[in-house]
C-alpha cells in the first residue's frame, strides 16, 4: 500500500504542519513509513502552496512532489478558482475540501469522490486562531479520517494525540476538539 496525498492551502494556513501531523499519526501509531514535505517557491502569506504526505507499509524511496495523488486536501475553497486541485488525481481518488457547500454544489467533475467539511465554521465556533488567522489545518484532519474511513490506518484518536503533542496544553486540546467536531460534520 502507498497513499500519496497532496495538500493545497495558502501561505500561513498550516498545510505543511497538517501534512506532518498526518504523517506522524501513521508512523507513531501504526509503524507505517512516511514522508511529509513542503513545496517551496516564492510563497508568501496568502499565496497558494502545496505540501505532500506519503504513507506506505514499506520503505518509501520517492522524494519528489506528488503529481498523481490518491487524495487531495484543500484548506481554502477559494483555491478552486485559482488552482486546478484535480490535476493528476488518480482514478477513483478522493478530494477533501474545506467548504460549507455539499460536494455536488462544487461542480467538480471527474473520476474521483468529493467530500466537504466546514472546517472554517468549526474554527470560528471555537475561536481557533493563530497569528490572527483561523486555524483550519488541524481542524480538517478530522474530515481526512472520516473521509478515508480509516483506509490510511489512522483513527481520530491517533490524530488528536499527535495534535496535542505538537501543541501542548489548552491549544492542543482545542485543536483536537476541532478535529473531532469536523469529523462529526463531514459530508461523505
Amino acid at each position: 500500500m502507498l497513499y500519496e496525498i497532496r495538500w493545497h492551502g495558502r501561505g500561513g494556513q498550516g498545510a505543511i504542519t497538517a501534512a506532518q501531523i498526518l504523517a506522524e499519526a501513521a508512523y507513531y501509531h501504526h509503524d507505517l513509513y512516511i514522508t511529509a514535505s513542503p513545496s517551496f517557491g516564492a510563497e508568501r502569506r496568502g499565496a497558494p502552496i502545496t505540501a505532500s504526505t506519503r504513507i506506505a507499509d514499506e520503505k518509501i524511496q520517492l522524494r519528489s512532489q506528488i503529481v498523481n495523488p490518491d487524495i487531495v486536501i484543500v484548506l481554502d475553497e477559494t483555491l478552486l478558482r485559482d488552482v486546478d486541485v484535480t490535476a493528476g488525481i488518480k482514478p477513483g481518488g478522493l478530494i477533501i475540501i474545506n467548504s460549507s457547500k455539499n460536494p455536488e454544489k462544487l461542480k467538480l467533475r471527474g473520476n474521483f469522490r468529493v467530500v466537504t467539511a466546514d472546517a472554517t465554521k468549526v474554527a470560528v465556533d471555537l475561536d481557533l486562531r493563530a497569528a490572527g488567522l483561523l486555524v483550519t489545518n488541524t481542524t480538517i484532519l478530522g474530515a481526512v479520517v472520516k473521509a478515508t474511513d480509516h483506509d490510511l490506518g489512522i483513527s481520530l484518536e491517533d490524530i488528536q494525540e499527535v495534535i496535542k503533542r505538537h501543541f501542548p496544553g489548552p491549544t492542543g486540546e482545542r485543536n483536537a476538539e476541532a478535529a473531532q467536531k469536523t469529523y462529526a460534520i463531514t459530508n461523505v
